[in-house]
């Protein structure tokens, strides 16, 4: 048992916005903790501007950047994919001989976690993995569990992921439900309201499209690639702008990530955008995590299939529909409808789902906001095997 008894170098990897997102509180109880030295490894699309550049939100949050690295293999195809994890692996673990961290701290089921947990491994450095033991589709799933094999101690967002922690053969022991650390930011941000939400989403250069006026009724589109159904993203996209386009209130578009498939996604957006199909709507690559929640806080519906909506969606009680096979098998709240890529039937579920009040719905399913704390007490003081062993019983 390798017992630590120094200040513990806690390497934090952040490869996107939605890692970012996911750990912040954890970063900010990291770091004022007197017995953790607190580690930033930031790379993949989280340093590209392509993507919003997530590393200058960091530091504009006064979080330190130990290392910052460049993998990511542009294209968004499969082979992009695997290049970029394979890269990542050289470039992760260059960066792990430097800062020498104690445990990895490693977030959800990204491609590049897969190249932190698997360099870790090699280098005999216990990771720490959140957001594991959820069911899903696309790729994520496989790697998702993929990362629990080689994690050591497990910070899953619920009751049903632990469990299948669990039976995935892993320790109880080193198993805990500590809710999503998402949810505690979304918790903070919303206790301050914003006195011009207009002008801290269009006041950004990121963006373009016509000015809407955010104090009246919009609905929000953040939909993402499907990395195995990679060449009908395309169709699919079209499907749900179809629908956008029938409904007359304002939109708010986000561009997608950097996964296999997004240029089919941004090739239909622009193509809507630029032929005027869609009008009264504003594209986004990325807000800051304040203005992100008050925007699914006031939307009168979140249309897609992000994460967002299952989670941060059922704390605040967002009416969503959720499309496709990304989300499927994790567990939500009544604030979210299942739709097809069909586009009459996403439209009359976006129409239903506008009915409902935000808030009505809203769900402890994914913690109650205080996983940050909890995480950080464990990780001052657990005590790892590196050698891993499967526990059935």
């Amino acid at each position: 048992m390798k017992k630590i008894t120094k200040k513990r170098n806690v390497c934090v990897a952040i490869f996107s916005r939605a890692n970012y997102g996911s750990i912040r509180k954890v970063l900010e109880k990291l770091k004022i903790n007197t017995k953790i030295n607190l580690q930033i490894l930031v790379g993949g699309s989280a340093n590209i501007e392509k993507y919003g550049s997530v590393s200058r939100l960091i530091k504009k949050d006064k979080f330190k950047i130990d290392e910052e690295i460049y993998f990511l293999v542009e294209g968004e195809t499969p082979i992009t994919m695997v290049k970029t994890t394979a890269l990542g692996m050289i470039e992760i673990a260059t960066a792990f001989q430097r800062l020498k961290p104690d445990i990895v701290l490693t977030v959800g089921d990204r491609y590049e976690t897969l190249s932190t947990v698997v360099s870790a491994a090699y280098m005999n450095i216990p990771v720490a993995h959140t957001m594991g033991g959820e069911i899903t589709g696309t790729i994520d799933e496989s790697i998702r569990h993929a990362i629990t094999k080689f994690s050591h101690i497990h910070f899953p967002a619920n009751e049903k992921a632990k469990n299948n922690i669990i039976k995935m053969g892993e320790n109880k022991r080193y198993v805990f439900n500590v809710g999503c650390p998402r949810i505690d930011l979304v918790k903070a941000c919303l206790k301050n309201k914003p006195k011009d939400i207009n002008k801290l989403v269009f006041s950004r250069e990121e963006g373009v499209g016509d000015k809407l006026n955010l104090n009246k009724d919009f609905i929000t589109l953040m939909h993402y690639p499907v990395t195995t159904e990679y060449g009908k993203n395309y169709k699919h996209m079209c499907q749900i702008l179809n629908a956008m386009r029938k409904i007359n209130v304002q939109k708010l578009i986000f561009w997608p990530n950097a996964d296999a498939g997004s240029e089919e996604i941004s090739a239909a957006i622009r193509e809507y955008r630029e032929k005027k199909f869609i009008k009264n709507a504003w594209f986004i690559k990325n807000l800051d995590h304040e203005t992100f929640f008050h925007i699914l806080q006031m939307t009168k519906c979140l249309v897609g299939n992000t994460s967002a909506a299952i989670r941060e969606g059922s704390f605040i009680g967002v009416p969503t529909v959720s499309i496709g096979t990304r989300q499927n098998g994790r567990e939500r709240g009544k604030n979210v409808v299942n739709a097809g890529y069909n586009t009459e039937e996403i439209y009359k579920k976006i129409l239903a789902q506008m009915k409902i009040k935000n808030s009505l719905y809203k769900s402890n399913l994914y913690g109650d906001g205080n996983a940050a704390s909890k995480i950080v007490k464990i990780l001052e003081t657990i005590e790892v095997n590196v050698q891993k062993k499967l526990a059935y019983k």
